[in-house]
């Protein structure tokens, strides 16, 4: 009995692993084919937790909307800040406040990690 409850609870955990991974894919996939590009302004500082990286953004949309708003960012774009390099973000014309950094890319690594776990629970538990 708790040799199934394990088999279930990993396959249930991995499974959580890969949807999340696939819905952030998808969702930066979908503000890259419907965005439109802004330069944020230069930040003053960031905060690093552990290995997450964040700070206030703010950028002037097409229709001159300012938004500003904290959001994590990627560490390959912690040279462009430090350097004052401009950096530029695709936000999403029907919510601006949506917005990922030109730079970023989806990773994979969630979605083979919760398969993993759930082939690991399947095939271990």
């Amino acid at each position: 009995m708790r040799s199934k409850l394990f088999k279930v609870f990993g396959v249930i955990v991995g499974l959580f692993f890969a949807y999340s991974g696939f819905s952030e894919r998808s969702n930066l996939n979908h503000i890259k084919s419907v965005g439109k590009i802004a330069i944020v302004q230069p930040i003053d500082s960031y905060t690093k937790r552990k290995s997450i990286y964040s700070a206030e953004f703010t950028f002037i949309t097409e229709g001159g909307e300012k938004v500003t708003q904290t959001h994590s960012f990627p560490q390959e774009l912690v040279k462009d800040f430090d350097s004052r390099t401009p950096v530029r973000v695709i936000y999403n014309p029907s919510n601006p406040r949506e917005f990922i950094f030109e730079k970023e890319s989806a990773s994979w690594l969630t979605v083979v990690t919760g398969l993993g776990i759930a082939i690991a629970a399947l095939i271990f538990a």
